[in-house]
């Protein structure tokens, strides 16, 4: 018999990225946003698209195109998922319509969005397209006719409380035909329980003078979506992003040039923070290319991947801090020498001394090939080149940086990390691209700002490893082609959004009955918006997996109101049924984060902990607790908005906060042992700082905590994950004598000031 409740089998948790939205006028040609003016609404002040009482406007989207954000007037996002979230505008100067006392540049105006969604007004003249209705009310006056942008004009959603967008969601006037989505499509883990952050009403409870002893006024206050919490065994290390905050990759046999020819790259500078990129092709011959990036003779497009590979080499921003408080470039000083002598088709280089150089630094200088490095160190006055010299000099000043190879990937879990090379690798959500010429929009935020002409490559998962897919070998259980992640804390944590669905039978919405038929699901959708974990903690013992922690609050909970319609009631939402038809396929395992046999858990007996130079044998447990000091802000708002049950975002998000921001970090590590040595109590009573960079060359830290995690194989590169902490003190280690007589155990309280993470796997972007 079926059920009659709402039961936890029965219950679907995904999550995604969130992201900003760029809308120029005139992509695809046709775009355009419009403040709006509709004749066939009443006088005065054509309310409600220009309500200088409420304090709002109405802007109306137009044109767009397939496979954009926009097409055929409709933001590809479902109705209400966007209450709450904030706009900004840039106005050209020359613009004639707009005033550019909207440009965010100009009066730091910033919009929030308090209604959107598809016009169902067959008598209005934005029928079918998206309207969104913003508070405060444009500066650009709309009250007696349309005000089109024009070239060059911007409108930007940002990323906070903004799912990643789906453009392949279908919108329906009907709530039963509609089946509106974002890519909330990410498997969360091998979540064994889980808490979400419920919305609560802080009431407020007012007693007055001479109306007795009860409660005589009650007023609600804040909203709040506080407590979420989940605790998984983990199988890759995708959720250190979402706790550390920065990502960076490595995936040299992953990433795609996208056509043998032409080489494709940004155009103009891209800044930390874009949620968006421009690209063209370039020939061999600096010519533009004109063919469209693809992978296997087909275009790249919507779910394939998009790498962005750093920078001006010969500047150094090709790689990026990754500890701020340490001495950086380890062993990477800049240098010159006037005394080499090269030879034109030779590869040997004679020098005065080669004390100073280091195999993989890069070389630099006439007759040397572009790229070139130290091959290899023949004796003390020569060495090899990595290519053969293009003329014959005697002498000539060469110049050698070794900063490439002082940065990770080029060291390891082993040695020093202080810098990264620049890599960062998205989602395609959106794409137009016609010639060679593209406009991308990400799944997430870039991280780092990027120069003009900066080199694009791009992926795409297959069933295989074929054409750079990651991939594991089912026989021996070792990834092909892997991805390697750096995952550490710099400035920001990454928010994400978090989709929950809960029904009374085993069938997706309401497929085959009518709201409250006999074979109706019931189903209740909600979206967690503006999610951020804001403390966790990593743990393990002799008795289970690898598990993680994380703590996170909301800031806005969008619910499916389809079944509260008048007519037509039904789920909006098209819920993301992870096994049933999110990841269904091979392939679309792989890109929700769950490759076919990657989800076995790190387990205890393939670990292992190095401290103080030791490999250690006798750890009972450890548990690494992080903080990231996120809290969540409630600013002051003059909103005048009304309530409707079929709101999804009750009261338009304005009782619930606005900002989420970090704080400072703070880790502590627990291990428990036992003592077979009393090394770790002299350091500790002696407060020794454990920061080892003694042997620069090498680039080694003995004094390094590395706890390391792997998966099995027969043969070849294992997933893993490696947690490293190279600068910390012991700040208590007891050696108490047990009652019972048995081996002293210890529990090591280890205070470090920064925790860096590298994972394997098959995770093109966590």
């Amino acid at each position: 018999m079926p059920s009659t409740v709402y039961k936890g089998d029965l219950s679907e948790i995904t999550f995604g990225h969130e992201t900003g939205v760029r809308l120029e006028h005139g992509y695809a040609g046709s775009f355009k946003f419009t403040a709006s003016f509709d004749p066939n609404d009443p006088a005065p002040a054509n309310a409600p698209h220009q309500d200088l009482v409420k304090d709002t406007s109405v802007i109306v989207l137009s044109g767009g195109t397939e496979d954009s954000p926009v097409f055929s007037g409709v933001l590809e996002y479902p109705n209400g998922m966007l209450v709450g979230s904030k706009v900004i505008f840039t106005i050209a100067s020359s613009s004639p319509n707009w005033s550019t006392d909207d440009d965010y540049a100009v009066s730091g105006r910033m919009y929030t969005i308090i209604k959107q969604e598809v016009s169902d007004d067959t008598t209005g003249q934005n029928n079918n397209k998206t309207e969104i209705t913003v508070t405060p009310a444009l500066k650009t006056d709309h009250t007696t006719a349309d005000k089109d942008s024009k070239a060059n004009d911007v409108m930007t959603i940002l990323p906070f409380t903004t799912p990643a967008i789906d453009v392949g969601m279908e919108h329906a006037d009907a709530a039963n035909a509609s089946a509106e989505s974002v890519l909330t499509d990410q498997f969360v883990g091998l979540v064994s329980t889980v808490a979400l952050p419920e919305t609560k009403v802080d009431l407020k409870r007012y007693h007055v003078v001479g109306l007795g002893r009860d409660i005589a006024v009650q007023v609600p206050g804040r909203f709040t979506n506080t407590g979420g919490s989940f605790e998984c065994n983990i199988h890759n290390g995708r959720w250190f992003y979402y706790c550390l905050g920065h990502e960076v990759v490595s995936a040299p046999e992953v990433r795609q040039d996208g056509h043998g020819s032409d080489t494709f790259k940004l155009v103009g500078t891209h800044y930390s923070g874009d949620s968006y990129i421009n690209f063209d092709g370039t020939l061999a011959n600096g010519n533009a290319g004109s063919t469209n990036p693809a992978i296997n003779s087909v275009n790249v497009g919507v779910g394939d991947y998009i790498f962005l590979l750093g920078g001006d080499n010969t500047e150094g921003v090709d790689k990026v801090d990754v500890q701020s408080y340490r001495d950086t470039n380890v062993n990477a000083e800049v240098f010159t020498n006037a005394t080499c002598v090269t030879t034109n088709t030779d590869a040997s280089i004679t020098i005065d001394s080669t004390a100073k150089l280091i195999v993989g630094m890069s070389v630099s200088g006439t007759g040397i090939p572009t790229g070139a490095t130290v091959s290899s160190v023949s004796n003390a006055t020569s060495f090899e080149l990595s290519a053969n010299a293009t003329a014959s000099n005697n002498p000539i000043t060469l110049t050698f940086d070794p900063r490439d190879i002082s940065a990770w990937p080029n060291v390891n879990a082993t040695q020093i990390i202080d810098k990264a090379m620049k890599e960062e690798a998205r989602r395609i959500v959106a794409i137009t691209v016609t010639g060679g010429v593209g406009k991308v929009w990400l799944d997430d935020p870039l991280q780092f700002s990027y120069e003009d002409n900066t080199v694009v490559e791009f992926a795409r998962y297959a069933a295989d490893d074929s054409n750079g897919s990651p991939h594991r070998n089912t026989t021996t259980g070792a990834i092909t082609k892997p991805v390697s992640h750096l995952f550490f804390s710099r400035t920001t944590i990454p928010s994400f959004a978090m989709e929950v669905s809960i029904r009374r039978r085993d069938i997706d919405s309401n497929d085959g009955a009518t709201d409250g038929g006999t074979g109706d699901s019931k189903q209740l959708t909600r979206v967690f918006r503006g999610c951020k974990v804001k403390d966790w903690a990593l743990t393990t013992d002799t008795d289970a997996a690898l598990r993680l922690t994380a703590n996170f609050d909301s800031a806005l909970c969008y619910t499916d109101t389809g079944r509260l319609e008048a007519s037509n009631k039904g789920d909006r939402y098209n819920t993301h049924r992870l096994f049933e038809d999110t990841a269904n396929t091979e392939v679309k395992r792989k890109i929700s984060g769950i490759g076919k046999g990657t989800q076995k858990p790190f387990m205890f007996y393939n670990g292992s902990i190095s401290m103080l130079g030791t490999t250690l044998g006798q750890v009972v447990s450890f548990t690494l607790n992080g903080k990231t000091g996120v809290e969540q802000y409630y600013t002051i708002g003059a909103a005048n908005i009304a309530n409707s049950a079929t709101d999804q975002v009750p009261f338009a998000g304005t009782r619930n906060p606005t900002l989420a921001v970090e704080g400072k970090t703070e880790y502590d590590l627990e291990m428990e042992i036992i003592v077979d040595d009393p090394l770790f109590y002299h350091n500790m009573r002696r407060a020794v700082e454990n920061f080892d960079e003694t042997d620069e060359t090498e680039q080694t830290d003995a004094d390094m905590i590395r706890l390391s995690f792997t998966k099995q194989v027969s043969s070849g590169t294992a997933e893993s994950i490696d947690i490293l902490m190279d600068d910390y003190y012991i700040v208590e280690a007891p050696l108490p004598v047990p009652e019972d007589k048995g081996p002293l155990r210890a529990k090591l309280k280890i205070l470090p000031k920064s925790v860096k993470v590298i994972a394997v796997d098959t995770v093109i972007h966590a």
